[in-house]
């Protein structure tokens, strides 16, 4: 068993037994996060820096020992990559930059992340905000939770940056989502004639996967390309300010984007064809 979840596992038990066991209880003194719709069906686990508020017989003692071990890896792991850009909680609107700033110290961290694990019905997703993560137990097994938390430690941006920042760091700590590299996946787009440049007000309206692989793979290459303190600048800047952080425009770098992409030597990777074929078949 991983060390340190041995309380969890028996406190999960008692989760999916519906009764309270140690420190569970169905709510803390601060009361549960907005997100929480019935105090009486749910039971708080409070492990590693992270408080947990779970919906009884969402998901299994298994699942939720995974998540919690998953979470305080990346968490550990998202400190360290994010550094003194962080803005833990700090969620505003793109019309309002809280801009980077490399020489003050960063925010502090919070001593408890809050995460809502939720069935979840139609409307409802995975989603982080000032309050904490909210997870669908249905999509734990792709790390949402990873996904979530960078969103929640780096504080908001502006699509397509935003989302990509969070596609590229969970895939760099867990690997590529069913083995299919978003470079790879982004090679396919091109291949197909889904590349395109993504504009934030269409994101803003909603993102589809092809959507969130792109803006994943985007992300990737401007900052193997660029480094991360350019990166920061853009993703705690104004929305669209690619000039002010690269000192070429957005169309620019989205046409190097996609030359690099198509100048991939994918000979002999087996997940471009598995993946073309998979793509063609969801058209």
């Amino acid at each position: 068993m991983i060390h340190g979840l041995r309380t969890l596992t028996i406190f999960a038990a008692a989760l999916l037994l519906g009764g309270p066991c140690g420190c569970a209880s169905t709510r803390s003194p601060e009361g549960p996060p907005p997100d929480v719709r019935d105090e009486e069906r749910v039971q708080l686990i409070e492990q590693d820096g992270f408080r947990f508020w779970v919906e009884q017989g969402v998901t299994s003692g298994a699942e939720l020992e995974r998540l919690a071990y998953e979470l305080s890896r990346a968490r550990k792991q998202l400190v360290a990559r994010i550094g003194r850009a962080r803005a833990p909680g700090d969620f505003r609107p793109p019309n309002r930059p809280r801009g980077y700033h490399p020489d003050r110290p960063p925010p502090p961290l919070p001593d408890s992340i809050d995460v809502v694990v939720l069935e979840g019905g139609k409307g409802t997703r995975c989603h982080a905000d000032e309050e904490g993560l909210t997870l669908l137990a249905r999509h734990l097994w792709r790390h949402d939770g990873t996904h979530e938390l960078v969103h929640f430690l780096a504080g908001s941006s502006w699509r397509p940056i935003d989302e990509g920042l969070a596609v590229y760091l969970t895939e760099d700590l867990w690997g590529p989502e069913r083995g299919f590299p978003t470079k790879v996946r982004a090679r396919v787009f091109q291949d197909l004639g889904l590349d395109q440049r993504l504009e934030p007000p269409q994101m803003r309206a909603g993102m589809s996967r092809v959507h969130y692989d792109t803006a994943g793979a985007f992300v990737r290459w401007l900052i193997e390309a660029y480094g991360w303190e350019r990166f920061w600048q853009l993703y705690h800047g104004p929305e669209r300010a690619y000039h002010e952080a690269y000192g070429v425009g957005e169309v620019e770098l989205w046409q190097r984007f996609w030359r690099y992409i198509g100048n991939l030597d994918l000979s002999g990777d087996t997940a471009y064809p598995a993946y073309k074929a998979l793509v063609r078949t969801r058209r």
